[in-house]
């Protein structure tokens, strides 16, 4: 053998062991698909009326999801992971659908793996839209949602809480993933959607964890709700976003000891959803420092997913966002149905204005005057800070239409705005911080984010 045919094949045997220790990944979240057999076509009143209250385009949603599905078949990643809300309102009909589109993924060679929302099962909202009227459907169980997609994680589950129906697998040799179910038993009898871990699941996470670090894996998980904040005031604004926020509830664990179990155990990496955001934030724990990476929805704008690639002999992770619209603001195309995605996120005034006033509102006026600045910090806040949204120029509308719309609703001139904007604790300060931590991630690091907008992290067994 020539020594050049001897390097050839050397440098060919070093692409294919260099190819063998690359996982690469795909994260879609919060797909809330709603099958077709749902409402009328064309709408009908009561489906037209309760689109205009919800921020997800559940009548684009299949379509939604089918762009995303042929990608992930021609890219043909190891791996999809799906962090829970795959449905719009946990219809039965709903995730059968989604199974059977699962099982393509799974047939071009990608392996799925799913976490129930807190949309998923056992929900009161789960209907189909007749005209000027709703009819109840199928919701599912915990128990049904098991079975139906038995195949996309629970029948691999090497070990399974027996409080939460939460499971660990071994995907690929050297990686370990935590799959957690956070969602409340009977959680529609209650105000607000939280997220739970109580500390019999965080025992269970501890054991599995720290069993597969043992054996060499690196460990990450996946959960529905976010482990920490993503922007300012956001356990203020959105405290539902959050695990373990709920008050009142005994024996429930703090945020803080929920995150020290997880690095404890191992785990510094958790993939999240829920909110509907693209961001990657952090904290420093006892034990290191725990990294969430919450994914935004497929269903809202603009429809955001992940691709991830993991080195199983280095430990480095890199996350790179992407859109079904293209990955450049400018490159967006107004169609009919980025425009309905964008105009939902609107919604999103009603409820922050009240919060920020503290008291009541006419929010007819409230909308004329700080719909559209606040649209473009929300899109911003869906879309990830890596997609760049001049975050000067946005934060300088909104704080100049707010200025407006302080001085309209209580009346004020130039000098009494200045002492509301020198208020402790008062709603100037309140929507600064929000739109400011919003447009320039104050909470969120930018330390991973590299030049080419992707992020960089080393996990470590």
């Amino acid at each position: 053998m020539s020594k050049k045919i001897f390097v050839l094949l050397l440098m060919a045997g070093a692409v294919i062991y260099a190819k063998a220790q690359q996982v690469t990944m795909m994260v879609a979240s919060d797909t809330h698909v709603m099958d077709k057999s749902l409402f009328d076509i064309p709408y009908g009143e009561a489906f037209i009326k309760a689109m205009q209250q919800d921020l997800k385009v559940a009548e684009s949603s299949q379509q939604l999801f089918e762009q995303f599905a042929t990608i992930a078949m021609r890219e043909r990643p190891q791996l999809l992971l799906i962090p829970g809300d795959l449905t719009k309102d946990g219809e039965r009909a709903s995730h059968e659908y989604m199974a059977r589109k699962l099982k393509e993924i799974e047939a071009g060679g990608t392996k799925v793996y799913v976490i129930p929302g807190n949309h998923d099962m056992e929900n009161p909202k789960a209907v189909r839209y007749n005209g000027t009227k709703t009819e109840r459907v199928p919701s599912v169980s915990e128990a049904e949602f098991r079975e139906i997609y038995k195949d996309y994680g629970y029948s691999e589950a090497v070990s399974t809480d027996s409080v939460t129906g939460s499971y660990m697998v071994y995907p690929v040799p050297g990686l370990a993933i935590v799959c957690l179910n956070t969602n409340i038993p009977n959680q529609y009898k209650s105000r607000y959607v939280h997220g739970r871990l109580f500390r019999p699941t965080l025992t269970w996470i501890e054991r599995a964890a720290t069993k597969a670090r043992l054996e060499g894996r690196y460990v990450i998980a996946m959960a529905h709700h976010e482990l920490m904040q993503h922007h300012n005031q956001e356990d203020y604004f959105a405290p539902t976003a959050m695990l373990n926020m709920e008050r009142g509830v005994k024996n429930l664990p703090a945020l803080k000891e929920v995150q020290e179990t997880l690095t404890r155990s191992g785990i510094h990496l958790v993939l999240t959803g829920h909110y509907h955001i693209q961001s990657v934030t952090d904290t420093e724990t006892l034990h290191g420092r725990l990294t969430d990476i919450s994914t935004g929805s497929l269903a809202g704008f603009p429809s955001p997913y992940r691709r991830m690639t993991l080195n199983i002999a280095t430990g480095k992770m890199r996350i790179t966002s992407a859109t079904l619209y293209g990955n450049k603001p400018s490159r967006w195309p107004a169609t009919d149905l980025a425009m309905k995605q964008r105009d939902r996120l609107r919604y999103m005034v009603q409820l922050y204005v009240p919060k920020i006033m503290g008291q009541k509102v006419n929010m007819t006026d409230a909308y004329s005057y700080l719909a559209e600045p606040f649209n473009k910090a929300l899109c911003a806040l869906a879309a990830g800070d890596e997609n760049g949204h001049q975050p000067k120029q946005v934060y300088d509308q909104c704080m100049k239409a707010f200025d407006s719309y302080v001085c309209h609703a209580l009346n004020y001139n130039a000098i009494n705005l200045n002492k509301v904007r020198t208020e402790k604790n008062g709603p100037y300060q309140k929507v600064r911080d929000l739109i400011r931590s919003i447009m320039y991630n104050y909470v969120g690091t930018t330390k991973h984010i590299n030049t080419d907008n992707t992020y960089q992290i080393t996990l470590r067994k």
